[in-house]
């Protein structure tokens, strides 16, 4: 993971930040060298350019991914972004190259697109968290978590989740590769040889933005593309505007009528979302779903 000293780069391959933004990007860039003395290299594609919501032009998005992939000294990478675009940056991405290089992706909400892009077309995993949470409501807890997670290894150890339904008794461990993200954007994938093959992977869930009826029309294109019937089990995360909305009853509703004609287990976590306080995710890794007191504490494999 991280050590004092390392160098970072920061980017934005999906919606540009807008210039507005840029106080609180550098506040962010200044509490990560003093609080945690790393070097940030900011991607020359962060910012709007041109009056559009763009950061440059997906190919111009693209190398700057690759330059900081590339440079040596970066040892991790973090997109800052979110939004719509990220998908139109993946024809030109180096994948053998991005897989020679080893170094873990960071970025949430659209950032789905390439974190599980990344894990189709190369053996490297990524992480579904956003940086700017450093700088956000919850800063305070926010800045133990990412110290704990990412400089002293501590991943996943503290996630919790819950059963919404079990077809058996809640006996075994779940455990399997963990795939998914934000549901909108992972749809993005369906048809093109990135999405990640779904086999008996475990499939994370969660939203931002989408009512009931949005929430159907996804789960319906999941079902149809055969991910309900392939996957291992379906974890969902925040569903931030279904929860404003006081429609979460209805909505877990909904999941188990898609999920029960294939008996897969449905877990829930509230941890893990658009939040300010929302947690990391790892993506393209192992993770064990142990039982804990009637609760499930999820770890990765390799921490086992």
């Amino acid at each position: 993971m991280l050590k004092k000293g390392d160098t970072i780069g920061i980017i934005a391959c999906s919606n540009g930040k807008k210039l507005s933004q840029k106080k609180k990007i550098d506040e962010l860039i200044n509490l990560l060298a003093t609080q945690f003395s790393l070097t940030v290299i900011e991607a020359a594609t962060i910012y709007e350019k041109n009056e559009f919501p763009f950061s440059g032009t997906p190919s111009e998005r693209a190398q700057a991914l690759m330059q900081l992939y590339l440079n040596p000294s970066v040892v991790m990478i973090f997109d800052i972004s979110g939004g719509n675009v990220a998908n139109e940056i993946l024809p030109y991405l180096d994948f053998k190259q991005i897989e020679k290089q080893r170094k873990l992706f960071v970025g949430y909400s659209d950032l789905t697109v390439i974190l599980n892009a990344l894990y189709t077309k190369t053996t490297c995993s990524g992480i579904n968290y956003q940086l700017l949470n450093l700088v956000g409501e919850e800063q305070t807890s926010q800045l133990a978590y990412f110290n704990d997670y990412f400089f002293h290894n501590k991943r996943q150890t503290s996630i919790t989740a819950q059963w919404l339904s079990s077809s058996s008794p809640i006996t075994n461990i779940i455990k399997g590769t963990l795939i998914g993200g934000n549901i909108r954007c992972l749809l993005k994938l369906a048809g093109t040889d990135y999405l990640p093959n779904c086999q008996n992977k475990l499939l994370f869930l969660e939203a931002n933005s989408g009512d009931i009826p949005a929430m159907a029309t996804y789960l319906a294109q999941l079902d149809q593309i055969g991910y309900l019937q392939q996957c291992q089990a379906v974890i969902l995360g925040q569903f931030t505007e279904i929860e404003a909305q006081k429609q979460t009853t209805a909505f877990y509703k909904l999941v188990s009528s898609y999920l029960m004609n294939y008996q897969k287990p449905i877990l829930m976590t509230h941890e893990i979302g658009h939040s300010a306080s929302s947690k990391a995710l790892s993506i393209g890794e192992i993770v064990y779903f142990d039982e804990d007191h009637g609760k499930l504490r999820m770890t990765l494999a390799d921490d086992k």
